[in-house]
């Protein structure tokens, strides 16, 4: 059983049905749900209402997805805040360290379209993108 965080814009591409990507994010999304079980972090949630018309909206397409919620804690917070300040890659925000301890801490991998994680360098972080889950790269 394989579990999987799933970042913000591949839920975005979903809602939006992005011309470009939202076939591919779905399908990699049902793939990786077949596989095992997925989970969000706060920081994906907030991003991914932005897009929503409501946040019951939000909450109604993530459960009708079967994506459940869990939450780095307290501790989980403060190793985000210890391993974004020996980085001195500029230009990520600190929600991206957010997602990316989450994944690296809850997950077996983080489905993302964003290559910047890879270079993130965050210990037991395992990225994946849509096109690695749909050609069996992951």
């Amino acid at each position: 059983m394989t579990t999987t965080a799933i970042d913000s814009n591949i839920l975005i591409d979903i809602v939006s049905a992005d011309p470009q990507y939202g076939r591919s994010s779905r399908q990699a999304v049902e793939n990786c749900a077949m596989e095992g079980s997925l989970f969000i972090c706060a920081e994906v949630v907030a991003e991914f209402a932005t897009g929503c018309s409501s946040a019951t909206d939000s909450l109604a397409i993530l459960q009708a997805l079967t994506i459940n919620y869990l939450d780095i804690g307290v501790q989980g917070a403060a190793e985000v805040g210890e391993v974004r300040a020996r980085k001195s890659e500029g230009g990520r925000i600190l929600a991206d360290y957010m997602i990316a301890l989450h994944a690296a801490t809850h997950a077996d991998r983080l489905l993302t379209r964003d290559a910047g994680f890879s270079r993130m360098k965050v210990p037991g972080l395992v990225v994946v993108t849509p096109e690695d889950v749909l050609d069996g790269g992951s």
